[in-house]
C-alpha cells in the first residue's frame, strides 16, 4: 500500500512538473511595443517631496532582431495639477524613440522637483506610446486591453 501510495505521489510530482514547464516557454507571436517603469511596472507614484529624483522609464521592443531601424512615436499628457520646470523636469526632449537593429530597450527620463501638489487636481503624467514607424508592430501587450501602452505616473503627497 505505502510502495502504490508512493508511486501516485511520484506520478502526481511529475504532472505537476510538465505542466509548470510547458508554461513557462509561452511565445508571443505578435511583435509589440511596451512603456513600463524601472520595475517593470506600467504605473508608478513620486512623492511630491522628491528634490532632483531622476526616474527612468523604458520603452521595449519585443520582436526578432529587426533589419532596420523601428521608431516609435509617444505623446506625455500632463495632469492639470502638474506643471512643467515647477513639479519636474523632462531630461529626454524628444517624442520619440528609434530602435536600431539588435536594440531593444530605449529610455525616457524625468527629472522630479520638489513642490507640493494640489490633492484635489489631477496629478497624473501619462507616457501614452501614439505609433511606430511600421504599422506590423502592435502597440502594447498583444490582446484587448493592449497593456502597458501607457505608463501612468502620479505625483502624491506625503
Amino acid at each position: 500500500m505505502k510502495r502504490l501510495i508512493f508511486r501516485l505521489c511520484l506520478l502526481l510530482a511529475c504532472l505537476g512538473t510538465t505542466s509548470c514547464q510547458d508554461q513557462l516557454n509561452i511565445m508571443f507571436k505578435d511583435f509589440f511595443v511596451t512603456v513600463v517603469d524601472e520595475s517593470g511596472a506600467g504605473t508608478s507614484r513620486v512623492l511630491s517631496s522628491a528634490n532632483n529624483m531622476v526616474v527612468t522609464y523604458y520603452f521595449n521592443l519585443v520582436s526578432e532582431e529587426l533589419t532596420e531601424p523601428l521608431t516609435l512615436y509617444f505623446d506625455v499628457e500632463i495632469g492639470d495639477g502638474l506643471q512643467e520646470n515647477v513639479d519636474f523636469e523632462f531630461q529626454t526632449a524628444n517624442r520619440s524613440v528609434t530602435f536600431n537593429p539588435g536594440i531593444y530597450q530605449r529610455p525616457f527620463r524625468i527629472n522630479y522637483l520638489k513642490h507640493e501638489v494640489d490633492p484635489s487636481k489631477d496629478n497624473t503624467i501619462k507616457i501614452v506610446i501614439k505609433e511606430t514607424s511600421d504599422p506590423n508592430i502592435t502597440i502594447g501587450y498583444p490582446g484587448p486591453n493592449h497593456k502597458f501602452s501607457t505608463h501612468e505616473i502620479t505625483i502624491y503627497n506625503q
